[in-house]
């Protein structure tokens, strides 16, 4: 059986990075927007949405990013004082807490997903834009892939651990 981390993680990483480019965009919509306003006087009645959309969507889909990276919050003040086979074990524990938590995101996300999609939600401005439908389905999608994430994490950290006992 070949190990799922290598094409997982690579596969969430070139999929973050091209969501980074989102925040470049957004940064240059809102100039866009402010040059409109100040110079011209006519402010866009789209901007707001977009750049919502596009920092919603950016943010769900990049946690699981963080996760592959292990860059997630940890008290470190407290964890570096941890032996390494313990710290596998805080791992391990931390990983199955997120795991669940994320079980039960991932199904709320889904069915709120699900309604937005089905009744084609849009959100309130003049624009009536499905801004609604993409932060759903990318809170749905997001929660997956940190799931996924979290799975491969909490296998090689028990791989991890069973290499210390060996040793």
């Amino acid at each position: 059986m070949t190990n799922p981390q290598p094409k997982l993680s690579h596969w969430i990483e070139q999929l973050s990075k091209c969501l980074s480019v989102t925040f470049i965009i957004a940064v240059a919509v809102t100039v866009y927007d402010i040059i409109l306003d100040v110079v011209f006087k006519e402010p866009t009645v789209w901007v707001y949405d977009v750049v919502t959309t596009l920092i919603a969507v950016a943010f769900m889909i990049g946690g699981s990013y963080a996760l592959q990276r292990r860059e997630h919050i940890r008290i470190t003040a407290v964890y570096d004082l941890f032996s390494a086979r313990y710290k596998l074990w805080c791992d391990i524990f931390t990983s199955v807490l997120a795991i669940i938590y994320l079980l039960a995101f991932a199904w709320f996300a889904f069915k709120m997903a699900s309604l937005s999609v089905m009744n084609w939600e849009v959100g309130g401005s003049v624009w009536r834009q499905p801004t609604p439908v993409i932060v759903k389905v990318s809170m749905f999608i997001g929660a997956a892939l940190m799931i996924l994430q979290a799975v491969v994490n909490t296998l090689a950290d028990i791989k991890a651990l069973k290499q210390l006992g060996s040793s």
